[in-house]
């Protein structure tokens, strides 16, 4: 009886946020958003650590970005969090590659931010589910104020 309720109300068209139906903002759109920012590529995806999932963000960053890290990494999570595609669960990663990013420029940066981070692996960093939503809302959040004066800078001679 239950899998027949279930059915019916699946077909109905009834959808709860991470259910596999359809996104109103997929992850791909965040990631389109993300790299309108000059020399900023990003990938948003879903990851599991053992049974338990999360989310993996990994930004690289060109020599063509001349930007405030902290302002383009608190626009990225604001991305990340504005998207209803994959539920971050308990915690994010994120990876910043490029030239002169570490894992310790990255926490320095997000802790600018008031959002707390640990190492992960490698150059990654974890954050957890409850720092995001003192930041950002709950999960999916509200569409992101962009100042791309602050997160793009200035422009580098090339």
């Amino acid at each position: 009886m239950t899998a027949i309720l279930l059915c019916a109300a699946l077909l109905a068209g009834c959808t709860v946020p991470g259910d596999g139906s359809e996104p109103r903002r997929s992850t791909s759109m965040a990631e389109a958003d993300i790299a309108k920012t000059p020399g900023v590529t990003a990938r948003i995806g879903r990851a599991y650590d053992g049974l338990t999932p999360y989310l993996s963000v990994n930004v690289e960053l060109s020599e063509a970005f001349a930007g405030d890290e902290a302002a383009l990494l608190d626009h990225v999570m604001a991305q990340v969090w504005f998207q209803d595609e994959d539920a971050p669960e308990k915690y994010v990663t994120l990876r910043v590659s490029g030239p002169g990013r570490t894992a310790g420029t990255t926490s320095a940066a997000l802790s600018s931010l008031g959002i707390n981070s640990m190492k992960y692996a490698g150059s990654s960093v974890s954050l957890t589910g409850a720092d995001l939503v003192a930041r950002y809302g709950e999960w999916p959040g509200a569409a992101p104020m962009v100042n791309q004066e602050a997160i793009q800078g200035t422009p580098r001679a090339g």
